[in-house]
């Protein structure tokens, strides 16, 4: 039967793309509830849990990530120790770095912060570094070291926060999460919002997909007399 289509390369590359739209259609569709999930599971995580930096690094508290924490530990008892800026990070529209700082306590134990967003000419006031914020926020797991650039030893950037890399970079162990600061996030420093990069369109863009698919297949058909419209 297909050695007597019409148009058979039509027919066979046709198909080969309509493929690739499902393909890309459900890739949509499992991000969008991905996303989802990840959504509800930050919402679900509002209530302010007061902890201590020691009950970052006990094993035994089985934290999950997202979870909303205020450290009870008194501000004139923690110091700044270091900060980097994290590279290619977007805020309404505009491009810029996160402001990644490094405290440690009088009881020597250290702990990695998100303070927020900050523009590319780095004009957060410099006196918000030496000025403790009240350590509200979310506890988020470190990014997994995959394909691309490597962060560089000595270098105030940073392409990824690589619990491994600044371990190795510092010389001091970290807990199992780093914070991400939700509010007091300093003169200059936009705090983040975490759902924002999980609110995207995956679904229209499903939907957009499968339209693709569709049309390309009646059209396909068509060209090959294999459906005929009723007049």
């Amino acid at each position: 039967m297909l050695e007597k289509l019409p148009h058979k390369n039509l027919f066979y590359f046709g198909f080969i793309v309509v493929f690739i739209f499902i393909g890309l259609s459900y890739w949509q569709l499992t991000r969008h509830q991905q996303d989802k999930l990840i959504i509800d599971s930050i919402d679900s995580k509002d209530f302010i849990n007061e902890i201590s930096v020691s009950d970052l690094y006990d094993l035994n508290n089985k934290f999950e990530e997202f979870t909303k924490i205020q450290l009870t530990e008194n501000l004139e008892n923690i110091d700044l120790v270091r900060t980097w800026y994290l590279r290619s990070r977007v805020h309404n529209g505009e491009n810029g770095y996160h402001l990644v700082s490094l405290y440690r306590t009088n009881l020597e134990e250290y702990f990695l912060i998100n303070n927020g967003w900050v523009p590319l000419n780095k004009n957060a006031d410099k006196t918000f570094l030496y000025k403790n914020p009240n350590f509200r926020g979310r506890l988020l797991n470190y990014d997994i070291q995959g394909v691309g650039q490597d962060d560089i030893p000595d270098s105030e950037y940073l392409f990824r926060i690589d619990k491994s890399f600044l371990e190795s970079e510092t010389g001091v162990n970290l807990p199992e999460f780093y914070i991400v600061l939700i509010d007091d996030c300093g003169s200059g420093v936009e705090c983040i919002n975490l759902e924002e990069p999980y609110d995207a369109p995956h679904l229209s863009y499903a939907f957009q997909w499968a339209f693709f698919a569709l049309c390309l297949t009646i059209v396909v058909l068509r060209r090959n007399n294999l459906i005929t419209w009723k007049k």
